[in-house]
């Protein structure tokens, strides 16, 4: 567990962790304030100590074939309220940039509509 900056909504701080999620290892970065478990009904919920909801799972982006969200965007992320990722299309072939900003509901979100001027390598 590595503390990775302040919580954009509660100023706690932003913790990384690994967790398995159906069989696979991915990493979860989320506000030290912001707890689930699954309840009777085998649902994931937010426990009643919870006072915060910021959750991204390093998965978020494997829809645009990028295999993970490091915790090096994420720290800058949480530092400058947005990042440059790089995504891939389809088949892998196609290469692009877009930028990353903190989501209340989502966590993150891809603006698609806004141009990367810089390729960052």
């Amino acid at each position: 567990m590595r503390v990775l900056g302040n919580c954009p909504y509660c100023n706690g701080k932003v913790i990384s962790k690994k967790i398995n999620v159906r069989g696979k290892q991915i990493k979860l970065f989320t506000c030290q304030n912001s707890n689930k478990e699954y309840d009777e009904s085998e649902s994931y919920v937010f426990t009643a100590d919870s006072s915060c909801t910021f959750r991204v799972y390093s998965n978020a982006f494997l829809k645009w074939n990028k295999r993970s969200f490091s915790e090096y965007e994420m720290k800058n992320l949480l530092k400058d309220k947005q990042v440059i990722v790089r995504l891939h299309g389809k088949k892998g072939s196609k290469e692009y940039f877009k930028y990353v900003i903190l989501d209340k509901t989502y966590g993150v979100s891809i603006l698609w509509d806004e141009e990367v001027e810089e390729k960052v390598s």
